[in-house]
């Protein structure tokens, strides 16, 4: 190295230039390599498919864990609005059922016993006398394999199950397919007895007992078939088993009070009807209340159907809901739970034949009859339209006839304070 070009640091150069007091220093910013650039938007694009990936992970494995654990729940949660539709009519949206009548689900064997058991009972139907929680029931409930699919008897028998039996199990709708073809052709289930065959562990079921007809003396006997003197048969118009047809009404389960009433209003000019003013006036007190037994104790099925045309869920709006708006309340307030009818002013409307039905609201409404308690019936005819008279009517002819009530049953509800 030159010496001349040697310099001690500790000493300043002579003739050195300073900088002014305001000077910044700085670098020259030089371009950032393009491979660099490359790799940094590899890597973002990487990192932002790894992030989706993972959350789309997550969510799959989210949705499997939570439909895992909303098997049992997520099938009687989406069964309640089918339940409340088709069943809570009968067994009420809270299944404690209607006393002596209908039997309740709520705390029932039958209901804990799970779900496929409550679905081949949806799919045959019961048909005869049934023990329930220590009570005995001699109801008629439809099967429901033509009204219901696969998938809502399958939401229905689960949520029976898990609300009213506290089992906490789903059914597929493959297994009601399967269910269904077992029970394909048979006829509804012979009342407990039979049911007995399917649950285990039942109280002990009463017999199965063919019944179509009441205990009747011969006189009644021969007014309802026969017919008396001059008077035709009952049996000639209501049918033999009472069920009535197009604008003959059903008797079959009427209360034996409200069928006495009537009769002697028809007799007394109280109500008319050129028929049956003819006959009553013929019967004696004593024809009228063995007639009105004979009938009130007939327990056999529906032969109603909508006929008219009806818009059926209006119809059910106004029998379990009523309008307030029009002036109309519920049916059901008055007539009873399923319109099965509070003896004796207030007749059972369940399986009614419609065009009866309708035929009634429309005199109540043009002043053609006026024989209803405090004149109620009146009023509330005159606020419905004709469309709503059908559809109410249409309505009621889908509903389960009434059961009739034995002396038995009456006996065991008056010895305990509970008869449901």
């Amino acid at each position: 190295m030159n010496k001349a070009s040697k310099h001690d640091a500790s000493k300043p150069l002579r003739n050195a230039v300073r900088p002014p007091e305001s000077y910044e220093p700085w670098e020259t910013h030089n371009r950032i390599p393009l491979p660099v650039i490359w790799i940094a938007l590899a890597l973002g694009i990487w990192g932002t498919a790894m992030l989706f990936e993972d959350q789309t992970s997550y969510g799959v494995a989210q949705s499997e864990r939570e439909a895992g654990e909303m098997l049992a729940h997520g099938a009687a949660e989406s069964g309640e609005a089918v339940f409340l539709a088709n069943c809570s009519t009968c067994h009420q949206p809270n299944g404690v059922g209607v006393r002596l009548a209908v039997p309740p689900l709520d705390g029932s064997e039958f209901a804990k016993a799970g779900p496929e058991v409550v679905a081949q009972i949806m799919l045959r139907g019961i048909d005869g006398p049934i023990r329930v929680k220590g009570f005995t029931y001699d109801g008629h409930m439809p099967s429901f394999a033509t009204a219901l699919s696969d998938a809502e008897i399958a939401q229905v028998a689960a949520y029976v199950s898990t609300r009213f039996g506290g089992q906490e199990a789903a059914l597929s709708p493959a297994n009601v397919g399967t269910l269904r073809e077992s029970v394909s052709g048979r006829d509804s289930w012979q009342g407990g007895a039979e049911l007995a065959s399917l649950v285990a562990g039942l109280p002990p079921q009463p017999a199965m007992s063919e019944r179509t007809e009441s205990a009747i003396n011969p006189a009644v006997s021969d007014l309802i078939f026969a017919g008396s003197g001059n008077v035709w048969a009952c049996a000639s118009c209501h049918g033999g088993l009472g069920q009535g047809v197009e604008n003959t009404p059903r008797l079959a389960g009427l209360s034996e009070g409200y069928l006495a009433g009537q009769l002697r209003d028809f007799r007394d000019g109280a109500r008319y009807n050129e028929h049956m003013v003819f006959v009553a006036s013929a019967l004696s007190d004593a024809e009228i209340d063995g007639l009105a037994r004979y009938y009130a104790g007939l327990r056999v099925a529906s032969t109603a159907g909508p006929s008219l045309g009806g818009d059926l869920a209006r119809g059910e709006e106004i029998a379990l809901r009523g309008d307030w708006g029009q002036g109309i309340p519920a049916c059901f307030s008055c007539h009873g739970p399923s319109g099965f009818g509070v003896a004796p002013d207030f007749p059972a409307l369940a399986a009614q034949q419609p065009a009866y039905v309708a035929s009634q609201l429309a005199a109540w409404a043009g002043g053609h009859r006026n024989n209803s308690p405090l004149g109620l019936m009146d009023q509330i005819s005159a606020a419905m339209s004709e469309r709503d008279r059908r559809s109410v009517a249409d309505y009621l002819a889908t509903l389960p006839a009434v059961p009739a009530v034995g002396p038995d049953a009456i006996a065991q509800l008056e010895g305990s304070d509970d008869g449901r």
